[in-house]
């Protein structure tokens, strides 16, 4: 361990981590040993090599969704996504709390639908995505319809 970044996490980075996800101590340095696989010298993932991770854990082409995926974990808006960040939003996809979970998932389906200029209000942001989801105009979004637009979302 100790503080050197491009070996291990710091015991500093280690705390942190701790104190924000969902994963034990072991499993945070599990993680940052697969992480340092796919990354520039330990130090942050590009979108493309993210894509490239994505493409190894999903069947076909997962490229799009996979740069929705990115932009949610990259907090600092950056283009680059540390172990950190990774590990982070990681904890968000997997944890059992379902507010935090749709609340990531609201996170990846307003940027790939919602404009600038669609945001005034809430009530705004809930016609766009409601009409974008009810296909056959009914009032009502089904499973099929909710599921449909969700992977609509995905694949733009």
């Amino acid at each position: 361990m100790g503080g050197n970044k491009s070996k291990g996490l710091s015991a500093e980075d280690l705390d942190y981590l701790k104190r924000r996800v969902s994963f034990s101590k072991e499993e945070i340095i599990d993680w940052h040993k697969e992480y340092r696989k796919y990354c520039n010298h330990g130090r942050y993932m590009t979108v493309e090599q993210f894509k490239e991770v994505y493409a190894r854990i999903f069947d076909g082409d997962a490229s799009s969704f996979a740069e929705h995926v990115f932009r949610t974990f990259d907090h600092n808006g950056d283009g680059k996504v540390d172990f950190k960040e990774f590990l982070i939003g990681l904890s968000l996809t997997a944890s059992t709390n379902k507010d935090k979970k749709l609340k990531w998932a609201f996170s990846i389906m307003t940027p790939t639908i919602i404009k600038p200029q669609d945001v005034a209000t809430p009530e705004m942001i809930t016609e766009k995505l409601f009409r974008k989801i009810d296909r056959n105009n009914d009032n009502a979004i089904t499973w099929e319809e909710f599921r449909d637009g969700a992977m609509t979302f995905m694949n733009d």
